[in-house]
């Protein structure tokens, strides 16, 4: 288990923190807009970020070691391959690092290598591999050292939509195969809905909201959570509420709305709506009028 008390960093004109985090499951996804401090937050935890406060490893408070000594592996969003390497000598380098003896090395890499898929790229250097086939280099030099915790910093970013399937099921399966914590960064709401055992939402150098997948992303409680996970905001009868554009019912209801644009996308015709000059989109099928009656079949409470 892996505990933040009051970590905080100050890096130019941003403020990261103070940040107050327990991750206590497998798979925790920390998802947010660009400039969040997301990277920010996992440098500082890896021992890379100088910062102040307490991160505590299985009991242990770690605040004050060196990166080498936190048992944690941090793979960056550029995965920081050595080109001048090969895949077996990228794969290696913590372990020689570390003092392990040749063949020892060796039954590592051969190992690791071969249960992720990449023993025939041994020889080969970082130039010559895909992003996919980087990516898993990335985690096999990380996971060599056996650590205990696994930070990935945005780690789908570089992938092509054809092999990130692929790669998102490699991911599922870190923490069941190699018996490691993985605190993911991304700001893709797919990625973080299908990966988190909890979701973390950071905005602004803060975590504002911490919870299962489901609650975040369907019954979130803060307005940011609720825009970071695609919820439109309006005021209405004196409350303030999240709403998706296939909940805005549009032809009949209890509110009037003026017709501003449409747009096509795959799931329909999109229709901007003015409401009280509020803005919403809506999908319908069919033809609009400039003034049209609309209603909801779901309002998320939130706190704004």
């Amino acid at each position: 288990m892996l505990e933040l008390r009051g970590v905080k960093a100050r890096l130019g004109a941003f403020q990261l923190g103070p940040v107050d985090l327990t991750v206590d499951v497998k798979y925790l996804v920390i998802m947010g807009p660009n400039g969040a401090g997301k990277t920010s937050l996992l440098k500082a935890t890896a021992g890379l970020l100088r910062a102040d406060g307490s991160i505590v490893l299985d009991g242990v408070d770690i605040s004050k070691l060196p990166p080498e000594r936190r048992n944690i592996a941090y793979v960056p969003q550029s995965y920081a391959l050595f080109d001048h390497m090969t895949v077996f000598s990228n794969i290696e380098f913590g372990l020689r690092m570390r003092g392990v003896p040749r063949e020892d090395r060796r039954k590592i890499v051969v190992d690791i290598a071969r249960r992720l898929g990449i023993e025939d790229l041994l020889q080969r250097k970082p130039s010559q591999l895909s992003g996919g086939q980087k990516q898993r280099v990335a985690l096999a030099r990380a996971l060599a050292v056996r650590p205990r915790l696994l930070l990935l910093d945005e780690p789908m970013s570089g992938l092509d939509p054809d092999i990130r399937e692929i790669a998102l099921s490699l991911l599922r399966e870190l923490p069941d195969e190699y018996g490691v914590s993985v605190i993911h960064v991304t700001h893709d709401r797919e990625e973080a809905y299908s990966l988190g055992d909890k979701v973390a939402v950071m905005y602004s150098g803060r975590i504002v909201e911490v919870g299962a997948p489901d609650d975040v992303f369907r019954r979130p409680r803060h307005v940011v959570t609720a825009k970071i996970v695609g919820l439109q905001i309006l005021s209405l009868d004196g409350g303030c509420f999240g709403v998706r554009p296939e909940d805005v019912v549009i032809g009949s209801g209890r509110f009037k709305a003026r017709v501003l644009k449409t747009s096509r996308s795959l799931k329909g015709t999109k229709v901007l709506l003015d409401i009280s000059g509020q803005q919403i989109w809506a999908y319908f099928d069919g033809r609009t009028d400039d003034e049209v009656e609309v209603d909801f079949r779901e309002l998320v409470p939130l706190d704004c």
